[in-house]
């Protein structure tokens, strides 16, 4: 029996005392009628007199915590506070019924004597805070407070605890403020006040307070409910409101604490064109996970949406049926048609203008697309490497454009396409199929795509020293005892997910295999002797140095006839308010072992519906092929043939180096964006900064380009 009341007598003051003062003050009453009429021990009763007085004096009753106490020692003369959770107010005060039940310390007075012990405020005739505190206010509105909870008045309670907390920090007064709150079904408030009270309990090594606050802590924990939301696929400005909070679009499928009761979820958007709203009450109970579906319908009231749509979409289940619900609000027809303007010039004195044109036919209701596009590459260099030959100045062209058509009805589509380009030594031709598909409701978009191009390389009719803008015809012909031809078979795999109503991710790998020489008609290559001369030639050396120390022979290039390219990358956009942030990294291998890295940011700034600006920067660095050396060394045998390296190249694009482009760009809507007919204006430009870690001629290079695109859209 007495092994059974002690402990709970210790269940209660660890469970209860001193958080939940008004409960434990009602079980440890219990206990006492319990032991009283059963009959238990003379030192487990006076433990919990003990108990009692010590809440009586956290109470601020004085008088009833020292009549608990003399009764207590009156019937265990060798009673004692326990050894955690006594205060300085009630050691004191024990101590004075002590002494004055023992006859030791006449002075003391009896139980209600109020000696030594510091008696409550407002009994204490020199206004000062009892030990442990510095502000009586914030112990008066304690005391307030506790009072409140045993009036069964929460609220008020919570009331007076916050404003005793604001003129002062007890971990005492915010664990009750906790227990008040938990009571009060504010069970978030009291998660917060309880881990803040085991705070301070740990930085004042407060052994009560902390043992209090854990076991509050993980009884809160297990206790309260969460609620997550699931967004609707295609819904590019929905906006939430929990309980008339707004909640983080990118926040949406995190799970939320909230208290038991009733919430409310408000939820708005546009769908297929049409403003649309989701409302719901909840009623969520303790250690419950809500997932709320955000399936946003019109109102009933819309007068663009019949009666029959209405009842559809009331109907509907998830976020796509709706949308099936809904007239469409898509044109049958969109034609686009773009025409732009670019032009680059950098410091080796090449020059390059590209005109071009583009247009497309999309059909948004069935599903298929035609477009087309034509670009005219014009370029003039006299840069040091022909220089270095003795050339003079070029000029030729490059004609490029291509068709493309696709067809996608539903979730699964496909797109091929059409390219030729032509140079006077080159042609190019390339075909392409690619296949995607929507899954996961949409919210996942995989896509395959195998090209394959066959290029015919020779020397045209533009060889070096050729003058003429146009020189060479559009699909001209290459000459008949032409260099050869190179294949490329690629292969590219790629997935698009939708990681929020905010954010985009692409991730994807290309594999290219080359087969044939690439080595260029014109390029030739400066040989140096092994011994003397090449291990000495450096980096940058002049045009002039390198003919007065290279030897006679004038090879030409030649690079190996096989190259497998691989890559893999990424792409992040993010919406932010009224911005998007955009990062795309690559890596890249190959089997020349040549190694790069490219990484690529925009940011992108809507000040208003008519103009958006961003600025543009981007890093890339690379190592350089396996053959490619700054002096290639070359010499002649007894018979008097020139040996030469297998490989050999001077295009110090095969070189390591790293560039550095940063610059910006705008775009214009010049009309109303939202209008049937909608047109723009697209400025861009950027400077391009390469340091050539190993090359001869040049070490740096420094590029301008810039573009202007006018577009339409009808």
């Amino acid at each position: 029996m007495a092994d059974a009341t002690s402990d709970q007598l210790q269940q209660i003051m660890t469970e209860e005392y001193p958080a939940n003062l008004g409960p434990a003050k009602t079980k440890l009453n219990e206990l006492l009628s319990g032991c009283l009429k059963k009959g238990c021990s003379a030192p487990t009763k006076a433990q919990i007199y003990i108990a009692l007085g010590m809440v009586a004096s956290q109470f601020g009753n004085a008088d009833e915590a020292k009549t608990n106490f003399e009764t207590a020692i009156k019937a265990d003369a060798d009673a004692k506070l326990p050894s955690s959770g006594a205060t300085p107010n009630i050691k004191q005060q024990f101590a004075d019924v002590k002494a004055a039940v023992s006859g030791a310390a006449s002075t003391a007075g009896g139980a209600g004597g109020g000696g030594g012990g510091d008696p409550p405020p407002e009994e204490n005739p020199g206004g000062k805070a009892p030990p442990g505190w510095t502000s009586v206010d914030a112990f008066k509105l304690a005391l307030e407070g506790l009072k409140a909870d045993q009036d069964g008045k929460l609220d008020e309670c919570i009331e007076k605890d916050k404003a005793s907390l604001k003129a002062e920090e007890q971990p005492r007064t915010r664990l009750h403020l906790a227990s008040c709150e938990s009571r009060a079904n504010k069970l978030v408030d009291a998660l917060r006040d309880a881990q803040k009270a085991l705070e301070v309990g740990i930085a004042k090594k407060d052994a009560g307070v902390m043992k209090v606050s854990r076991n509050r802590v993980k009884e809160l924990i297990e206790r309260i409910p969460h609620v997550t939301f699931a967004p609707p696929a295609g819904v590019t400005d929905l906006s939430v409101k929990f309980d008339d909070r707004q909640v983080p679009t990118e926040a949406l499928t995190k799970k939320f604490s909230i208290d038991p009761g009733k919430h409310t979820v408000l939820a708005e958007g546009t769908v297929n064109g049409f403003p649309a709203t989701y409302e719901e009450e909840l009623e969520v109970k303790e250690k419950d996970l809500i997932t709320v579906r955000l399936t946003l319908k019109p109102s009933q009231s819309s007068k663009i949406i019949t009666g029959p749509q209405i009842q559809c979409m009331l109907q509907a289940k998830n976020q796509e049926e709706v949308q099936k619900c809904l007239p469409q609000n898509r044109k049958n027809l969109v034609i686009k048609v773009g025409a732009d303007f670019s032009a680059y010039s950098d410091t080796n004195h090449v020059n390059v203008v590209t005109p071009g044109i583009n247009a497309a036919v999309i059909s948004p209701t069935s599903g298929w697309n035609v477009g087309g596009h034509y670009i005219l590459d014009v370029v003039s260099a006299a840069s040091p490497d022909l220089v270095s030959e003795a050339s003079p100045p070029f000029h030729e062209a490059r004609h490029a454009g291509g068709i493309t058509g696709g067809y996608k009805p539903g979730l699964y589509g496909a797109q091929a396409n059409f390219n030729v380009s032509s140079e006077p030594d080159y042609l190019s031709t390339t075909v392409g199929l690619a296949v995607t598909a929507d899954v996961n409701d949409k919210l996942s978009t995989p896509r395959l795509s195998y090209s394959f191009s066959y290029d015919k390389i020779g020397r045209g009719p533009a060889g070096p020293g050729s003058s003429g803008l146009f020189a060479g015809n559009w699909l001209g012909d290459i000459d008949p005892d032409h260099k050869g031809v190179l294949t490329t078979h690629e292969i590219e795999a790629s997935t698009t997910f939708v990681l929020s109503p905010t954010s985009i991710l692409l991730v994807g790998g290309t594999a290219q295999f080359e087969r044939g020489d690439q080595s260029k008609p014109y390029r030739y290559v400066p040989i140096f002797d092994p011994q003397g001369v090449a291990p000495f030639v450096p980096t940058g050396a002049t045009v002039d140095l390198v003919n007065r120390v290279r030897l006679p022979p004038r090879p030409l290039e030649q690079l190996p006839t096989e190259r497998d390219r691989f890559a893999v990358g990424g792409r992040y956009n993010k919406r932010l308010g009224s911005s998007t942030f955009r990062i795309e990294e690559r890596i890249y291998f190959d089997s020349w072992q040549t190694k790069a890295s490219s990484t690529d940011a925009r940011y992108m700034v809507d000040l208003s519906k008519h103009l958006r600006v961003w600025p543009h920067l981007r890093f890339h660095g690379q190592t350089g092929t396996n053959f490619y050396q700054l002096a290639y060394s070359g010499f002649v045998d007894q018979g008097g043939t020139l040996l030469l390296p297998t490989y050999r190249s001077g295009d110090r694009e095969l070189a390591p180096l790293i560039t550095v482009t940063g610059g910006g760009g705008a775009r214009i809507a010049l009309g109303n964006p939202e209008g049937e007919v909608q047109y723009g204006l697209n400025l861009a430009g950027d400077v391009m900064y390469t340091r050539f870690l190993k090359s001869l001629f040049v070490t740096t290079r420094t590029g301008v380009y810039g573009t202007v695109a006018f577009d339409v859209e009808f």
